[in-house]
């Protein structure tokens, strides 16, 4: 056994498994599964610098590679959209991370991974290449003709069991039709927000869940990347842009073993409180169920704490 943080972890948990700590910043599990949510953000922050930039383009390069559409795809009326959200986060990672990025002929260079990455802005992979400067996922959302926002482009490549082949061109409603709840409680509330959205007031969001393995591609088709149960973070943000009127919706992913959630203090007891306070089909959604064989020693770790 092994102790950490005033919880104790099973022997077969301890060792690489458990070097990979969770952030003190990296919220808790929440037990209101279901909210909105949201949080004003300054929008210096709207996007983070990655640590591991390299690793974050080469997984991107090779889902890509891997799904090509059902990865990256931009519908016609995306066009102008995805170029103005070039510009604005190259603009923005410029502006406020310039100790980290330069400019270059033609390419965007981040000095201390050694990386150099296509700039240009025109054509259908404008959105492509925009993405492979962060860790991000970028979607953007944009109004019909009837006020409703659609999903119209998107580099997608670390969805939590979602398929953009699926979402492309859906409504919000549509999107969200699988997550039990939503038409009733927050399907109105939702609408109302991308109504109201204004230009340069970012606001984010954390969505949380369990998986196995460390893979960030959590996709039906996905390869097994481990068995090990991790925790798995979103952290998302909602920007509008100011000329296209399109919301940018990012998805930042952060993974860690489910031993570097049970060292925080309270971290068991917020996932298990969350756990057992689902509904039925909220549990069954978030995949509960299909874990609680692999839930069973740490539930266990949990309940002899208290």
């Amino acid at each position: 056994m092994v102790e950490a943080a005033n919880a104790w972890i099973p022997s077969q948990f301890a060792g690489p498994f458990f070097s990979v700590m969770l952030s003190d910043d990296l919220p808790l599990p929440d037990a209101a599964i279901l909210k909105m949510g949201l949080a004003p953000l300054d929008a210096s922050t709207w996007i983070l610098p990655a640590r591991d930039a390299s690793s974050w383009l080469k997984h991107k390069q090779s889902v890509r590679s891997r799904l090509g559409e059902r990865a990256y795809a931009v519908l016609p009326v995306a066009d102008a959209a995805a170029a103005e959200l070039h510009r604005i986060l190259l603009e923005h990672l410029l502006t406020e991370h310039g100790e980290r990025w330069q400019r270059g002929d033609g390419c965007l260079r981040l000095p201390a991974q050694g990386l150099v990455l296509p700039v240009s802005g025109a054509g259908r992979e404008a959105l492509w290449h925009a993405s492979l400067w962060v860790a991000e996922d970028l979607v953007l959302m944009q109004a019909d003709n009837c006020g409703r926002y659609r999903l119209t482009a998107a580099s997608l490549c670390s969805p939590s069991h979602w398929q953009l082949e699926d979402k492309l061109g859906k409504t919000l409603p549509e999107i969200h039709a699988p997550v039990p709840g939503f038409a009733r409680e927050l399907d109105a509330r939702v609408a109302r927000f991308f109504g109201h959205l204004k230009t340069a007031r970012p606001v984010q969001r954390y969505n949380w869940g369990l998986q196995r393995g460390s893979g960030r591609c959590q996709r039906q088709d996905s390869p097994e990347e481990g068995r090990d149960l991790h925790y798995r973070v979103e952290r998302q943000t909602l920007l509008r842009l100011p000329q296209s009127r399109a919301v940018v919706f990012t998805i930042r992913v952060m993974l860690a073993p489910l031993a570097s959630l049970a060292a925080r203090p309270g971290g068991l007891g917020a996932l298990f409180e969350a756990i057992d306070g689902c509904s039925p089909a909220l549990a069954q959604y978030k995949g509960f169920p299909d874990l609680a064989a692999d839930l069973r020693p740490w539930r266990e770790v949990w309940a002899s704490g208290h």
